[in-house]
């Protein structure tokens, strides 16, 4: 017994020296070091560029929140068929926003995490395909246009790649190497990924075929240990799901009923990965627009050697049943019992770990795209992500054979074999040159973005500017202009401003500084013309400077002083403790072919910037007929606030028809209400998730304790 104790110690000492001496020997090989420095030079030159829109600034607002308020991610963001994401990338962000503010940390770990994807498609390519094939699929993966992409932003799917390596590492090492421990694991990174995005799913294919290759290989504690973590991995989930009564499911029900079709798209998106010129430039002021004719043919060549890789798999699929033939053939197949006759078949089929090998390659690359070829809701790129970085191990794998059947050939195909080697080096320097073009015209504004993309860097910066200009001058607030696009991410970058700040809609609504304060320092959103009109028509303007915005027109830093209400405003008309009217009288301005009623108003409240917080005066204004009192038109505005002083003014629009007469009295209805984070509490827990809440609206009441106030006609 003691000596059987002694033995199993020893075997355990001499694996963990082979493990140490394994890893010593990877990093000691010369080429991992210039494959890392290409894929690290592509992933994180000028990141400080990176997008920063709604989905970035939730996730990482999310897991910088649960950090400072002590809160439980139970959802991230919500996905495009509107159920709430599980929280997984909230807590893999949680790591750099333990540490800073700052949401360039957050796209780092992206990068990070997909250069080390680089550096695990080397080391399982190496260790299952060979050395050469190593080499050739760790660099077309580290230079590809779409998945250097996909490493610079932060949203949850770009995160996927490492753990689609590492899971299916799992799954080789318990089919190609027999060893046991490998579900646990794979059941672990598979219930990871899913968070990171449901498409992942599709990999419980490649796993149910791993089990039948290797059931001597399963342990039950494995699998019991699996479910155990995933069920601690989705429980915050689980009970954010009880909460709300399984709010998601019915979306997932009426998905189920939608009518499908089937097409190619998945299939055009797979091959969008892989070719980086998939369709030619038409923007004349980009890098890659002049080089498309020189780099063109690689749209021809990278298909065929994927195709060639597809081809090379399954050739030595076919090829192992010769080479490693089925054991149970002959008379172990003649024996009599169906279920016996084919138990044994398949034990002789799985007996080839080549041919187990081959088989989970060409189920990964094939199954998923096969199914989302049939779809009922639309299918987007990054939906293979998951396929990652399989095209690449196909050219490699395509390459390495290739090569070895040369050599078996001595001399005789040398010249043939070292034109292969040159030729694949000159696809890879010419797939080098157009992603770094790509990746100049990106960084340097040459490709247009329009409003639609937010610049973290372009918006910092903005916002520095404006920031210190109000404490060079002197001033107590900075009032930032936003819009649907924008909002989320300035209301976060704006709480980081040593200065006060108020972030509002400018959609129908402006806010003017309390005269009696001075003026203020505004930062105005490129795009954001009925501001710009409203602050010249109502406010005295400076232009101070116009901050840069990656691909598009530049933003208005600008200070504004509101003028003192002039002797018309004979208005006492007001919404007890909310709002009051400067002016009785209606006034019209033309914009957009449309009449474009103007309202002022000044805040009699004071409300301050509160964690997710923001609030919202919804303005209803009617035309009557001075005669009989009857609406004929009626449009209602909502001004939405991240903070109010009493005091400041803001000014309210209604666009009418043009066909509407605004020549008779206008109704002035309203109301008010808080939007607030819904946070769940579960006895001492906080889930923290991505849905708000409204308070109930608060109508507001005049004076005499009616809904309405009256503006006399213009």
């Amino acid at each position: 017994m003691l000596h059987s104790k002694e033995k199993e110690l020893s075997e355990k000492v001499e694996e963990q020296h082979s493990r140490k001496g394994r890893f010593y020997r990877i990093f000691s090989i010369w080429e991992i070091y210039p494959i890392l420095l290409v894929a690290a030079f592509l992933r994180l030159y000028q990141l400080n560029v990176t997008e920063f829109d709604e989905d970035q600034a939730t996730v990482f607002r999310m897991a910088r929140d649960a950090v400072m308020h002590g809160l439980l991610p139970a959802t991230s963001n919500i996905a495009s068929i509107r159920i709430n994401n599980p929280p997984g990338v909230v807590y893999l962000l949680m790591l750099p926003a333990a540490f800073s503010s700052d949401p360039l940390w957050g796209a780092a770990l992206v990068a990070l995490l997909n250069i080390a994807a680089v550096l695990l498609t080397y080391i399982f390519v190496r260790r299952y395909f060979g050395r050469l094939a190593a080499i050739v699929a760790a660099l077309f993966y580290a230079t590809a246009t779409m998945p250097v992409h996909f490493s610079r932003f932060m949203w949850q799917q770009n995160m996927i790649a490492p753990f689609v390596v590492l899971f299916f590492f799992a799954l080789f090492r318990g089919v190609v190497d027999r060893r046991k421990g490998w579900l646990f694991p794979a059941l672990l990174l598979l219930g990871l990924v899913i968070q990171l995005h449901e498409t992942t799913a599709l990999l419980a294919v490649p796993l149910l075929v791993a089990v039948l290759l290797a059931p001597e290989t399963v342990r039950w504690r494995d699998v019991v240990f699996g479910l155990l973590a995933n069920l601690l991995l989705y429980s915050t989930y689980i009970l954010w799901e009880i909460a709300t009564h399984f709010a998601d499911v019915p979306i997932l029900l009426r998905l189920t009923k939608l009518p499908s079709q089937i097409d190619s798209s998945a299939f055009v998106y797979y091959r969008d990965f892989f070719s980086p010129f998939s369709q030619a430039p038409t923007n004349p002021r980009t890098i890659v627009y002049h080089l498309y004719p020189a780099l063109s043919w690689l749209n021809a060549l990278l298909p065929l050697l994927v195709f060639g890789g597809f081809v090379t798999a399954s050739l030595l699929f076919l090829a192992s049943f010769i080479t490693d033939p089925l054991s149970a053939s002959g008379e172990a197949l003649a024996k009599p019992g169906f279920w016996s006759r084919l138990w044994r078949w398949w034990t002789g089929f799985r007996s080839s770990s080549r041919r187990c090998a081959m088989l989970l390659l060409l189920v990964w690359q094939i199954v998923p795209l096969l199914a989302l070829s049939r779809h009922s809701v639309p299918v987007f790129p990054y939906y293979v992500l998951l396929l990652m970085p399989g095209p690449f191990i196909l050219i490699g794998l395509l390459v390495e054979e290739a090569s070895k059947w040369m050599r078996a050939r001595g001399r005789d195909l040398l010249i043939l074999r070292y034109g292969l080697y040159f030729c694949i080096s000159i696809t890879l320097i010419a797939q080098m040159v157009g992603t770094t073009a790509g990746l100049v015209d990106d960084t340097n504004g040459n490709t247009g973005h329009g409003f639609g993309y937010n610049s973290l860097s372009f918006m910092q910066n903005a916002l520095n500017e404006a920031d210190q200009l109000a404490r060079q001058r002197h001033l107590r607030h900075v009032y930032i202009s936003s819009d649907i696009r924008s909002q989320v991410s300035l209301r976060y970058l704006a709480e980081q401003m040593r200065t006060p700040a108020t972030v509002f809609d400018a959609a129908s609504c402006l806010v003017l500084p309390n005269p009696a304060t001075g003026p203020a320092v505004y930062l105005v959103e490129p795009g954001d013309t009925l501001a710009l009109t409203l602050l010249n028509k109502f406010a005295g303007v400076t232009q101070i400077d116009r901050p840069a915005r990656l691909g598009s027109e530049p933003y208005h830093l600008l200070i504004v002083q509101s003028p003192a209400p002039g002797v018309d405003s004979t208005s006492t008309q007001q919404f007890v403790n909310n709002l009051q009217l400067l002016y009785a009288h209606a006034s019209v301005m033309q914009a957009a072919n449309s009449n474009m009623l103007v309202t002022r108003w000044t805040f009699l409240r004071s409300v301050p910037v509160a964690y997710r917080t923001f609030y919202t005066y919804r303005i209803t204004a009617s035309l009557q007929s001075s005669a009989s009192g009857a609406n004929t038109a009626s449009v209602y505005s909502d001004c939405v606030f991240s903070s109010m002083q009493a005091g400041d003014q803001f000014i309210v629009t209604f666009p009418f028809p043009s066909t509407a007469s605004i020549s008779s009295q206008v109704k002035l209805t309203g109301s008010y209400y808080i939007t607030q984070p819904h946070n769940v509490a579960m006895g001492p827990l906080q889930l923290e998730n991505i849905r708000d809440q409204r308070t109930a609206p608060v109508p507001l009441q005049n004076s005499s304790g009616g809904n309405a106030l009256i503006l006399s006609p213009p």
